[in-house]
């Protein structure tokens, strides 16, 4: 595990338990920025949406831990938001929630001739997530997953 992952694990460590006495998931948590400013996004989520009072009470009690935690090297902006239509899938339990909607896999390394799989959500077995593009099933491993999400439809 780097450096990075260390410090995503940690802040999932504090904002989790503490999102949760606000009734809410903590869905993600993300590191990055640009122009040597550094952002650390928390993705919070709850039954029938989030409001802008959950984002403020969240960020509050986070930025209260991590103030005193201090996992992130040098300074960052927080921020807290709900995860939007095109929510992250990251455990098993996000795979098992959204099985039968239409997703976005991308692997680190081309399987089967392809690293973008776009389909419909089939499954989550055995450390794998069941993707089924145009009625061919592709089995993915977990590991292999650099990013997923829920792929917005429109009618």
């Amino acid at each position: 595990m780097g450096r990075k992952e260390e410090i995503l694990e940690r802040v999932r460590q504090i904002a989790a338990p503490l999102a949760a006495l606000e009734g809410l998931e903590l869905v993600d948590v993300e590191l990055g920025g640009a122009g040597g400013r550094q952002v650390l996004r928390l993705l919070i989520d709850k039954a029938g949406g989030v409001s802008l009072d959950d984002c403020s009470s969240v960020s509050r009690a986070v930025s209260a831990a991590l103030d005193v935690e201090d996992p992130v090297d040098g300074a960052y902006d927080l921020e807290v938001s709900s995860p939007g239509l095109d929510r992250p899938l990251r455990t098993p339990e996000h795979f098992e929630k959204f099985k039968g909607s239409k997703v976005r896999v991308k692997t680190y390394a081309p399987l089967e001739d392809r690293k973008t799989f776009v389909g419909t959500l089939k499954d989550f077995v055995e450390g794998q997530v069941v993707v089924d593009v145009d009625g061919r099933e592709f089995r993915i491993p977990r590991e292999q997953i650099a990013k997923a999400n829920v792929e917005p439809v429109f009618d």
